[in-house]
C-alpha cells in the first residue's frame, strides 16, 4: 500500500492537545315489569330498548376493538424505535475533556485553569481564574487544539500583559455572538458523528474500531494544503477545520480523531515523531484502554481500504512502520523537554494479528473482526479476551 507521504507539523501544532386508553363502557338496566301488569306495549318498548343497548354494545365493542388495535400499534410503533435507537449512540458534548497523560504530563493547575477557561468562553466572558502566569501560558498554548478545537479556532490569548493576580485574559476574534453559534454548532457537528457510528453498548476498543473505520472511509487527505506547507507557514490548520471540512492533514486529522474519543469515553491524547527518512514531522492518536497504551494512526488509514497496519500499534510497530523510534517520540505535548509524556509505553500486542490486514466488517455481538490478511486471504480476529 502506497503511503501519505510524512508531513511536516506547523508550530502551531506542535504545541499540543451528549396513554393508555381508557374503556368506558355503558351499563343499561332494564325496569322488568311485574307480568301481571305488563301491556303488549310495554313489552313492545322494553323489546326496542333492549334492541337499543345491543346495537349500542355492538358499536362500542367496535370502538373497544379500534382502540385496541391502534394502542397495539403504537406499542409496535414504539418497540421499532427502541429496537432502532439501540443501533445507535445518545452521545451528549461534554464542554471539558482531557486525557489522562495530558493531565499527568501538564498538571492540575493548568487543568484547572482550562475548566475556567472553558467556563468563561462559553459564557461569553473573556477573563478567568489561573494560579500563575506559566499556567496560563502554557494551557492557552496546548490545551485547545485537543481539548476544544472550537476554541482553538475562534478565540486567542491576549499575549504579554494578559495575567494579573490570579486572573487572565482572552479575545474572541469574532463577534461573541457569532462565536456562540460556532460552537452550538460544532457540537451537533461532534455528537453527530458519535450517535451515527456508536452504538451506546460499544466498548472503548469498539469505539476506536468503529472511528477509524469513519475516518478511513469518510475523510481524504488534504494534498493541495500539504503542498503549501513547504513554502509557508499555515496558521488555519486545526481539528475543528478538519471535522467541519471533511478533509486534512495530519496536525489536524489526529487531534481531531483524539477529540472524538474523548467525547466517547475513551482516553486519548496525540503523540508525534520526526521521520529519519526525509525529517518531516508527522502527528497520530495515543490511545489508552484498561490501562494499555497503544497508537492509532487515521492518517495514513485515510483513502485506504481500512488498512490496519495502523490500528492499536505498539512502540515496535510504530518503529516499524515508519521509522519513528520510541526514545524520540513526543506524547501529548509537542515540546519534548518540558512536558513529554515519554515516559509512557506500548507495549501490548494483541492486535499484531490485524496488521497489514484490511477490514472487511466486524460484529461486535461476537466480539470478531473480519479482515483480509497481507496475501489476501479472508480472515477473523477474535477480541473477546481484550474485552
Amino acid at each position: 500500500m502506497k503511503k501519505v507521504t510524512k508531513l511536516a507539523i506547523s508550530a502551531a501544532f506542535m504545541i499540543l492537545v451528549m396513554t393508555g386508553c381508557g374503556f368506558h363502557q355503558a351499563e343499561t338496566e332494564n325496569g322488568a315489569a311485574d307480568s301481571d301488569s305488563e301491556t303488549a306495549e310495554e313489552v313492545e318498548a322494553v323489546e326496542d330498548t333492549e334492541t337499543s343497548d345491543d346495537l349500542s354494545d355492538s358499536d362500542e365493542s367496535k370502538e373497544e376493538a379500534t382502540e385496541s388495535e391502534e394502542e397495539c400499534d403504537e406499542a409496535n410503533e414504539a418497540n421499532a424505535e427502541t429496537g432502532e435507537n439501540k443501533e445507535k449512540g445518545h452521545f451528549t458534548f461534554k464542554p471539558v475533556v482531557i486525557a489522562s497523560i495530558f493531565r499527568d504530563i501538564m498538571g492540575e493547575d493548568m487543568c484547572e485553569a482550562y475548566g475556567n477557561y472553558v467556563e468563561a468562553a462559553l459564557k461569553g466572558e473573556t477573563e478567568f481564574a489561573v494560579k500563575s502566569e506559566e499556567a496560563y501560558d502554557w494551557m492557552i498554548g496546548q490545551f485547545p487544539v485537543v481539548c476544544f478545537p472550537v476554541l482553538q479556532e475562534y478565540t486567542e490569548s491576549d499575549y504579554g500583559g494578559a495575567y494579573h493576580d490570579g486572573k487572565a485574559t482572552f479575545h474572541f476574534t469574532i463577534p461573541q455572538s457569532e462565536f456562540a453559534e460556532k460552537e452550538a454548532e460544532f457540537e451537533d457537528i461532534v455528537t453527530g458523528i458519535l450517535n451515527e457510528n456508536l452504538r451506546d453498548d460499544y466498548s472503548d476498543l469498539e469505539k476506536v474500531l468503529a472511528l477509524y473505520e469513519y475516518f478511513c472511509r469518510e475523510y481524504s487527505y488534504d494534498f493541495e494544503t500539504y503542498a503549501e506547507m513547504s513554502d509557508r507557514y499555515i496558521e488555519e490548520l486545526s481539528a475543528y477545520r478538519f471535522l467541519t471540512t471533511d478533509h486534512g492533514v495530519c496536525a489536524e486529522c489526529a487531534p481531531a480523531f483524539s477529540y472524538l474519543l474523548l467525547q466517547a469515553g475513551v482516553d486519548a491524547t496525540t503523540a508525534s515523531g520526526i521521520c529519519p527518512e526525509n525529517g518531516e514531522g508527522h502527528v497520530w492518536s495515543y490511545v489508552t484502554i484498561n490501562g494499555k497504551n497503544y497508537h492509532v494512526d487515521p492518517t495514513y488509514g485515510m483513502g485506504t481500504n481500512v488498512c490496519l497496519d495502523y490500528f492499536m500499534m505498539t512502540d515496535e510497530q510504530r518503529e516499524n512502520e515508519d521509522g519513528y523510534k520510541k526514545d524520540e517520540m513526543c506524547v501529548g505535548c509537542h515540546y519534548k523537554d518540558e512536558h513529554n509524556g515519554d515516559q509512557y509505553d506500548a507495549e501490548d500486542d494483541f492486535f499484531a494479528p490485524l496488521w497489514e490486514g484490511c477490514l472487511t466488517s466486524w460484529d461486535p455481538e461476537k466480539n470478531l473482526i473480519y479482515y483480509t490478511d497481507k496475501d489476501g486471504n479472508d480472515a477473523v480476529f477474535d477480541y473477546s479476551a481484550f474485552e
